[in-house]
């Protein structure tokens, strides 16, 4: 599965243009997510908090982290899938600077959108339509000219999540810049990432998929976590056998450095394991990892190295 993931991406993009990055490329690697408590800061904003208002505290809170991510409009969605991984009905929506019928509209040319099906596949990975096309030729596309034009928007990065125990359904965050602009260069697939996956368990949160509880639990588990630690859990889980030497290359580090941040994650929450979690005696620390951080499979892991 994971290589077909693979191909399917790879036989999509440009490589020449494409976005696609290790963890290295993170300019604030050492540092965890900025909220001390992220629990408690995003759960807080989110019930204080319509959707409309939400959307906007999501998008400044990014840009605030890093300033190259500043979306002009944003859109979630919860729809359900065809056979061809295009939108065949939604659950819920909220398009921010967008009208509130922009779904609609959408469905009506989205048999134009060459680029939505590879969302869809990919899940967690953050794809910009600067993978496939330059802003230039994207301007000469039937998509671009009868739905992006026409609502002032250019440039585009969605990520799409699955949802859990629903294989045709996915939560999809797109982030929009308008015509005359566009995102910085510099702004990388695992910026944009690694900030938008607490968001996921949001809004799965306020559309009812799943609890606060849980919510709460994972968004917990996930605090102080660095974009090194959070990508290597995501593959760990993601990953049907683990193997050390596979992913020291796949992230380009030493495997002792492996086994360094995962050892740091595992002493970082041995306070919040219970003991359905806690697997005693010499069992290896990666299952109890592996069994914390199993909701990390609902944001994918399939993009492929360099």
């Amino acid at each position: 599965m994971y290589l077909l993931f693979i191909c399917n991406i790879e036989a999509t993009m440009d490589s020449s243009k494409s976005k696609l990055s290790t963890v290295r490329s993170f300019r604030k690697a050492s540092s965890p997510y900025a909220a001390s408590k992220l629990q408690e800061s995003l759960l807080k904003a989110s019930n204080e908090r319509m959707d409309n208002e939400f959307a906007i505290f999501q998008v400044n809170w990014m840009k605030k982290h890093i300033p190259e991510f500043d979306a002009d409009a944003f859109s979630v969605i919860h729809c359900q899938m065809d056979g061809n991984q295009m939108i065949a009905g939604a659950q819920n929506s909220l398009f921010m600077n967008m009208r509130a019928s922009e779904l609609d509209v959408y469905r009506r040319v989205q048999h134009l959108d060459v680029i939505r099906p590879t969302i869809m596949r990919n899940i967690g990975t953050g794809i910009f339509n600067t993978d496939f096309y330059t802003l230039d030729a994207w301007r000469e596309q039937p998509m671009y000219q009868e739905y992006y034009e026409p609502l002032g928007l250019l440039h585009t990065v969605s990520i799409a999540y699955e949802i859990p125990f629903k294989s045709d359904l996915r939560l999809q965050f797109t982030y929009f810049k308008e015509i005359g602009k566009a995102f910085a260069p510099t702004l990388t697939k695992d910026e944009v990432e690694y900030l938008s996956i607490p968001f996921y368990y949001i809004w799965a949160h306020r559309w009812g998929i799943i609890d606060e509880q849980t919510c709460q639990k994972w968004l917990t588990l996930m605090t102080a976590l660095n974009p090194t630690q959070l990508f290597l859990l995501r593959d760990l889980i993601a990953r049907p056998r683990y193997s050390l030497p596979i992913t020291a290359e796949k992230f380009d580090i030493n495997p002792r450095m492996v086994n360094h941040y995962y050892n740091q994650v595992y002493t970082g929450i041995l306070g919040q394991l219970k003991t359905k979690y806690r697997i005693e005696g010499n069992a290896s620390k990666m299952v109890d990892l592996a069994q914390a951080f199993h909701f990390l499979q609902f944001v994918g892991d399939f993009r492929p190295k360099r």
